[in-house]
């Protein structure tokens, strides 16, 4: 084994930092001779500061933020950040206090499409404009999260409502139960565990998931800046090593309990592993007695769930775009769209798998939405399956065209 490189990552308390708890905890880093330490901090916001004062080397971040600080003027402290890895697919939950999930039923909303919740949430959005009530409002862990992106795309889905008609604000995962329980929120949409937890105590519903809003869609990342990347690549493919080996593990239906109880730690998500087992078993408590059946909720590994396809870069771009983010122009700005698709780099995740002659798809995108089982695709050195991919409305996103869906 070679000498031992550190490598410091911070990370939020939600089950899609998974893997980084795997690959210390198991020994996948330590057998790559990568020293990994894991900090836990409450938000990305909280991430960024501390990269801003180098105190980490990379972060479990969500997958569009690295996009956004590439393109997009931010109170946040400027970085270079790229990403060479998905930590996973899925696994984040959208949750109702009890008193709008009970509006939402009289709507017409049937658990858990999405296509109905939006139908119905637009309606009591009409419905409160109308009367002159306040607007709901829903928190997210950061405003140009991938959480962000999707709940305004499914509000706006209807067509009923845009994207300022709904408040979303900014809290840490950790937070959101209490303000739920508060009234301070009506809804929030983050990973897991807290809509379980939030189902358990009787606070809140889930009514859908990212998995039925967008199969397989990228949810939080492995984030380094361009500059350490380059600077210490052999660290970064070793790291990277470890972490597809760990992502292998945590997939395995025999690891469920004891990943469960790992990041049950103090260290880690700090809570009861009862809270966990749903969102890596697939079975998400929509009600104390009711259980949805989720089985494509959380990937680590499956579906080539690792790779950073820079179409699912460019899908968080067009968000942008249409969340009047950015200029509509920057659509067919060929220099814009570059920056926003190279922030994702399939190049060095394939030159970091190499040596352990992991399947690799050969294309850097693909048309997102397309896929509505899983297919086989072409791939480096072994067999490889993709999908399904579908969002919620039948769309696609094609990234050659950047067509506006």
């Amino acid at each position: 084994m070679a000498g031992t490189r550190r490598f410091r990552a911070a990370f939020s308390p939600t089950v899609d930092c998974a893997i980084l708890v795997a690959a210390l905890e198991k020994g996948f880093a330590a057998d790559e001779g990568v020293g990994l330490e894991l900090i836990r901090m409450s938000a990305p916001g909280d991430i960024l500061h501390a990269w801003s004062q180098e105190r980490i080397d990379g972060a479990h971040l969500s997958a569009s933020l690295p996009v956004s600080l590439a393109l997009l003027p931010s109170p946040e402290p400027r970085t270079d950040l790229i990403v060479p890895f998905i930590l996973a697919t899925g696994g984040s939950t959208l949750v109702v206090s009890n008193l709008l999930y009970d509006d939402l039923v009289e709507q017409g909303m049937k658990i858990p499409e999405p296509g109905s919740v939006s139908r119905a949430l637009s309606r009591i959005v009409i419905a409160r404009q109308n009367a002159g009530l306040p607007r709901l409002t829903f928190a997210t862990e950061h405003p140009h999260s991938s959480s962000s992106y999707e709940l305004v795309y499914l509000i706006a889905s209807a067509r009923l409502a845009g994207h300022d008609d709904v408040a979303i604000r900014q809290a840490a995962s950790r937070k959101m139960p209490h303000l739920l329980s508060k009234g301070d929120i009506d809804g929030f949409y983050v990973g897991e565990p807290y809509g379980s937890a939030v189902v358990t105590e009787g606070v809140g519903r889930i009514v859908t998931t990212k998995s039925h809003i967008w199969q397989n869609g990228s949810e939080k990342a492995l984030a380094v800046s361009k500059a350490w990347a380059e600077e210490n690549e052999q660290t970064l493919h070793s790291l990277l090593r470890a972490l597809y080996r760990a992502g292998e593990w945590c997939s395995a239906q025999a690891n469920i309990e004891e990943l469960a109880e790992l990041l049950a730690a103090d260290l880690y998500l700090s809570c009861e592993s009862e809270r966990i087992l749903p969102s890596l078993s697939g079975f998400i408590p929509n009600s104390p007695a009711r259980l949805l059946e989720c089985p494509d909720f959380l990937a680590f590994s499956a579906n080539a769930a690792n790779f950073p396809w820079q179409s699912q870069a460019l899908w968080f771009f067009n968000q942008m775009v249409r969340r009047d983010e950015c200029p509509a122009h920057y659509i067919a700005d060929q220099v814009m769209r570059q920056a926003a698709a190279e922030v994702f780099r399939p190049d060095i995740f394939r030159k970091a798998l190499k040596p352990i002659f992991a399947p690799v798809p050969a294309a850097n995108m693909k048309v997102e939405g397309a896929l509505s089982s899983r297919s086989p695709v072409g791939a480096y050195r072994a067999p490889l399956f993709l999908g399904p991919d579908a969002f919620f409305d039948g769309r696609v996103f094609d990234p050659d065209t950047l067509e506006t869906i």
